[in-house]
């Protein structure tokens, strides 16, 4: 089906751009910064990528149940008002995608992470979105010290920094090789070396060779936290990517032309996601 008017005289197709750019930059910024962070001197890293994340994927989610409304309303776009009835829980609209995705029968080269570690992620950005546990969760701690277990930093590191090194750390030769050089390290500079550091847990560490230690698994759950939390973003720019061509060629909705090529950088392989460090391509 071709278009039945130029795409820059339909004010749809000009909302839907400037969503699409908005959505893509808020994950590129959220992935690349959970690819920094860590205790020290990038703490509010961690921040940027909740905030990055959490937004972005309940956008793209929203976007994608956009294109499902107007195609199965004969072309008509959602107002406010279902707009606001999608919600804000992470969790659900990731649970309504795949709905969709498997009531359209979409042939997706890449279908919805599985790995618990991408499912803690989603847990975790789910529980940053609501206010108190999350985005406010410092000022909630003010009054109520019992909520710093769920403070968004303590969370992701309690559970999905920890499941990360299960699989790549723990018991592994990388925890050998870490260990025997923070010791080495330890034994040179601890006795004319003061340390004093806060890690993501809310412990202190007090010596060179915990705070040596922390320094290589906070690389290890960059690169892994950052890789895992792409696989959800190219999930879901795959399944906006083939909803949207259907809504525009089979359904002649002329407001989703092009859509998906706003997030053709995040549909590519492992060895883009495991590598890349600046998001969005």
């Amino acid at each position: 089906m071709t278009l039945s008017k130029n795409p820059w005289e339909v004010p749809e197709w000009h909302a839907l751009g400037r969503e699409a750019s908005l959505v893509r930059h808020l994950i590129g910024s959220g992935a690349t910064a959970i690819g920094k962070a860590n205790y020290a001197d990038k703490i509010g890293e961690y921040y940027t990528a909740f905030f990055g994340l959490s937004v972005g994927l309940e956008r793209l989610s929203k976007l994608i149940l956009v294109a499902n409304y107007a195609i199965e309303n004969s072309g008509k776009m959602p107002d406010e008002k279902v707009v606001r009835k999608f919600g804000h829980k992470l969790i659900n609209l990731a649970n309504e995608v795949e709905k969709i995705s498997d009531r359209m029968q979409l042939q997706l080269d890449y279908p919805r992470p599985t790995k618990e570690i991408s499912k803690k992620i989603l847990e975790c950005l789910d529980s940053f979105a609501d206010a108190r546990r999350g985005r406010y969760a410092n000022f909630a701690s003010l009054d109520d010290p019992n909520l710093t277990a769920s403070e968004p930093i303590n969370k992701w590191w309690g559970e999905v920094a920890e499941c990360i090194l299960e699989k790549h750390y723990y018991g592994k030769v990388a925890q050998k090789r870490v260990e025997s050089r923070a010791k080495s390290i330890d034994s040179m500079i601890s006795p004319f070396t003061m340390v004093i550091q806060t890690n993501e847990s809310g412990h202190t560490m007090r010596d060179v060779e915990s705070v040596s230690i922390r320094i290589d698994q906070n690389g290890i759950v960059q690169k892994w936290g950052r890789y895992h939390s792409l696989t959800i973003a190219r999930w879901l720019s795959n399944v906006l990517s083939e909803l949207s061509h259907i809504a525009c060629h089979q359904h002649g909705i002329d407001g989703f032309f092009g859509l998906d090529e706003y997030f053709h950088s995040y549909v590519v392989d492992d060895s883009f996601l495991k590598t890349r460090k600046i998001w969005p391509l």
